[in-house]
């Protein structure tokens, strides 16, 4: 009884964990993706965070705006926004009021970091990526930055 007993509960954490990193509704789709997707290479978002200045260090990728990079809804709560385990300086860091230096690859947007949580305070902004991607160090914001927007 007592093997069955475990064998039950296994099977049932296991469908748990199945569900239970699915977000609450569609809307926290987005948070979800930019909080996991963020780190691979692969992915289509077009901004970067930098740990160090000159685009150096661990690196962080967003596809979306986020208004309070210390509290992303990741399908199983909120957790800060951290730096990509890279390996470099800044790995696994969190990267409110830790960016140092930023990129932009989008064409079509601007790209705004903020002093503080939800667009609000002194920003720093990159131009739209025309020709080439536009990387600079934060001024602004510099080791100081909350959240993130295309502007």
């Amino acid at each position: 009884m007592r093997t069955l007993s475990k064998a039950l509960t296994a099977a049932s954490a296991a469908g748990l964990l199945m569900f239970a990193g699915a977000p609450a509704h569609a809307s926290d789709q987005t948070d979800w993706d930019n909080y996991w997707l963020a780190c691979e290479t692969d992915n289509n978002f077009k901004f970067n965070l930098y740990y160090n200045s000159n685009t150096q260090g661990a690196w962080r990728d967003f596809g979306y705006a986020v208004g309070n990079f210390d509290s992303v809804y990741s399908g199983q709560g909120y957790k800060p926004v951290v730096f990509c385990n890279t390996g470099a300086a800044g790995s696994l860091q969190n990267v409110k009021n830790n960016a140092a230096s930023a990129k932009n690859e989008h064409t079509s947007y601007g790209a705004c970091v903020y002093f503080s949580s939800w667009f609000n305070g002194a920003k720093d902004g990159l131009q739209p990526a025309v020709p080439t991607p536009v990387s600079r160090n934060l001024v602004n914001t510099y080791n100081e930055n909350a959240s993130f927007q295309w502007c």
